[in-house]
């Protein structure tokens, strides 16, 4: 292995490391490892990575801006507001109804909600969608949401991974094998509930051990918290106007190119001019820019990063073609490096490089399955390694401290969950595909 390469695995590792004891924040660091990479492929090489790294991200900034633009005038219009008031209410009545802890009543709804919203539309949309509504409903019922949110994240990573229009590594996945929507619904799925299922009990676990060994907010609290969600949304004033037009350009740009794939890019080029011309006039500079453009600046450096990683002199992808060669009746390094691929750069990329890869060695949906179990385990493992991530670290940067969600936080619980998802898989998926046939 050429001594760059090396020096590159360093880099990123250090990357990790400044980011996990907050010296740098990520929006900071990631771009500086990209350029680093930059400089280490040599100037050929660079420009490629760069040229190429740059094409992978403007269809993917455009999908996310077409989703972004419509839920940020959703949260502006008050809708979100309302959904969370609906959720809170729900919450009160059952706690005090039927005695259900708080903290498992919000997990659980977090995270199965969460992973519906990414099987029906995408993990990222999920995200936007769900992670506002979480944090009002948390902070009502004094529950910090910083775990919660994590979980949510996963919970989308495996929605996602659940459905063929879930995720962008579907989509690359189902072209390369030819996977249909009954292979996923049957071939898939139930693993994945079940881990969301597991995923609800941790979340509710940790939370409850870190913040709420003392959390029995008395009955009087409860109802306080419920009729005050109930007064809110009964006199909420919602802008009927943002909400047309939010949901209207919201559904061109998801349900149009679930519908017409192949319009993708001009339905969701469509969404976005809707969106604009719905917005308010001394809003819409506001609403372009929802994501931030550090956001952007991120899933940039990202994309180039695996660009280098993945197809320069300095890659690595001859050594995982040698490496699946040498095992090719075996999922464990497909799915392990999948992992570790993903971890390092992100999901879409990962998927772009390997994909033909791992079906020219494995070419039946095992192979496809062990290639994205292996990539949403490694989208799952820290914020950095899934567009969704950015996304929510960028969301959360405002909220209380104790529901922000940053690269330090999260690993804590995707780390950890993300091994499991790997043990799982590698136990599991083999066995249930065998079983199924």
């Amino acid at each position: 292995m050429p001594i760059t390469t090396i020096f590159l695995i360093f880099v990123i590792l250090l990357g990790f490391l400044l980011m996990t004891f907050r010296i740098l924040d990520q929006e900071i660091t990631v771009p500086l490892v990209a350029l680093i990479s930059i400089i280490l492929a040599g100037p050929i090489e660079g420009y490629k990575s760069l040229h190429n790294g740059f094409a992978e991200f403007s269809k993917v900034a455009l999908l996310f801006t077409a989703v972004a633009i419509p839920a940020h005038m959703l949260e502006s219009s008050g809708l979100f507001n309302l959904l969370g008031s609906k959720i809170g209410e729900l919450v009160g009545y059952l706690t005090l109804k039927f005695k259900i802890n708080t903290v498992f009543l919000i997990s659980f709804i977090s995270i199965i909600t969460t992973y519906i919203l990414a099987a029906l539309f995408h993990n990222t949309t999920s995200i936007l969608v769900n992670s506002y509504i979480i944090y009002t409903v948390a902070q009502q019922y004094k529950i910090p949401a910083a775990f919660i949110l994590s979980g949510a994240l996963i919970a989308s990573n495996l929605g996602g991974f659940s459905t063929k229009w879930g995720d962008t590594p579907n989509i690359i996945e189902s072209s390369v094998w030819g996977l249909k929507h009954p292979d996923f619904f049957k071939e898939i799925l139930p693993l994945n509930i079940l881990l969301v299922m597991i995923l609800t009990f941790i979340v509710f676990l940790i939370t409850y051990i870190k913040f709420g060994k003392n959390y029995n907010l008395k009955r009087i609290v409860l109802a306080h918290s419920m009729i005050r969600f109930k007064t809110e949304s009964r006199f909420m004033i919602l802008d009927t106007k943002l909400i047309f037009f939010g949901l209207l350009s919201l559904i061109i740009a998801i349900v149009g190119s679930i519908v017409f794939p192949q319009y993708e890019i001009s339905l969701s080029a469509l969404g976005i001019i809707i969106a604009i011309i719905g917005s308010p006039e001394n809003k819409r500079k506001q609403s372009l820019y929802a994501l931030g453009i550090g956001t952007y600046f991120t899933l940039l450096s990202i994309f180039v990063l695996a660009q280098v990683f993945g197809h320069s002199k300095i890659g690595i992808n001859g050594y995982i073609e040698n490496i699946l060669n040498k095992n090719n009746n075996n999922i464990l390094p497909i799915l392990v490096l999948s992992y570790l691929g993903t971890l390092s750069t992100e999901a879409a990329s990962w998927a772009t490089a390997v994909s033909p890869i791992v079906y020219k060695i494995f070419p039946t949906h095992l192979g496809a399955w062990a290639l994205g179990a292996g990539i949403c385990a490694g989208s799952s493992s820290i914020i950095t390694a899934a567009s969704a991530g950015i996304i929510l670290a960028h969301q959360t940067a405002n909220y209380e401290k104790n529901s922000r969600v940053d690269f330090p936080t999260y690993l804590k619980i995707g780390l950890p969950f993300s091994l499991f998802m790997l043990l799982f898989y590698s136990i599991l998926l083999p066995l249930y595909i065998n079983f199924i046939r």
